[in-house]
């Protein structure tokens, strides 16, 4: 079997021809992993995966993790405009190549999230379309914060608002899962369950991809409520994530205590790299 995993050369033409695998009638789905992420490694590899599973796409990554290792999340912040600045004018070249832009969609978790912003600045085209996952929130400058005039569509998943992803609308539509903030599956898993949210915004994405899991939301407060459920605004529910219609707009809530695409069988739909294991006072530990 031919390997498909294949690394863009940038001095290289004609590299969308040679390479056999790119496909201009499919949709460009461009993935950036956040802090201490990489290339095949978790939590990005699992919506990579999904993508390939679960559709038809031309399935690009951006690895940065060279330069967003911990413990130096300061430095990865500063980062995020020349990887910006380097991704746009690979972007440029694809383009001129045969790689058709009017199909492309960034999708990016955490600092990932700013980073498809700012290479809309970087480009002399309009991106079709942004997914922030949980963009991050710690040290981001006002002018690198990814928002709504940065691509045709811009959606904005939000697992952990407030701390370390943002807490105000980020986009044309922004989802909030179980009030934005905390997700209630993340209790008792035996590490930091603020970061447990943030990460499982890709668990989120990677569900909507499959057409059994795929959520809707309905139209709720214009920030991510905090308290009680909100009293749902009148208006039509909307898909998560992959399939959002691009006309969407305003605030959307989900209320689950379900973990996001983890497989209720062994052979249900899902990936079991999205399953928490929930260790109870007493130090056992139990799926």
């Amino acid at each position: 079997m031919q390997e498909l995993y294949q690394t863009v050369d940038p001095k290289q033409s004609d590299w969308l021809r040679q390479t056999g695998y790119y496909d201009s009638n499919k949709e460009d789905i461009l993935l950036i992993h956040g802090y201490a992420g990489g290339d095949d490694t978790l939590p990005i590899v699992v919506l990579r995966d999904a993508y390939i599973k679960n559709g038809s796409y031309n399935v690009w990554m951006v690895d940065w993790g060279a330069l967003s290792q911990p413990p130096c999340y300061p430095a990865a912040v500063h980062n995020i405009k020349a990887v910006a600045r380097c991704t746009g004018s690979l972007l440029m070249s694809l383009r001129s190549a045969g790689m058709r832009t009017d199909k492309l969609t960034c999708v990016g978790h955490s600092l990932g999230a700013h980073t498809c912003g700012l290479i809309a600045k970087n480009v002399q085209f309009r991106l079709h379309r942004i997914v922030g996952l949980d963009p991050a929130r710690p040290l981001i400058p006002a002018g690198s914060r990814l928002n709504s005039g940065h691509a045709n569509a811009v959606h904005v998943i939000h697992t952990n608002a407030g701390h370390y992803g943002e807490a105000g609308r980020s986009g044309h539509a922004d989802f909030c899962i179980n009030g934005g903030r905390v997700q209630p599956f993340c209790e008792n898993v035996g590490f930091d369950e603020q970061l447990c949210s943030h990460v499982w915004s890709i668990c989120y994405m990677a569900e909507s991809l499959h057409p059994e899991l795929a959520r809707k939301a309905e139209p709720c407060s214009r920030r991510c409520p905090t308290g009680p459920r909100p009293g749902h605004r009148i208006g039509i529910p909307a898909l998560l994530g992959q399939n959002t219609p691009l006309t969407t707009s305003g605030s959307y809530c989900v209320y689950t205590d379900e973990q996001p695409y983890c497989p209720k069988t062994p052979e249900g739909p899902g990936d079991p790299r999205c399953c928490l294991v929930r260790v109870p006072p007493d130090g056992t530990t139990s799926n």
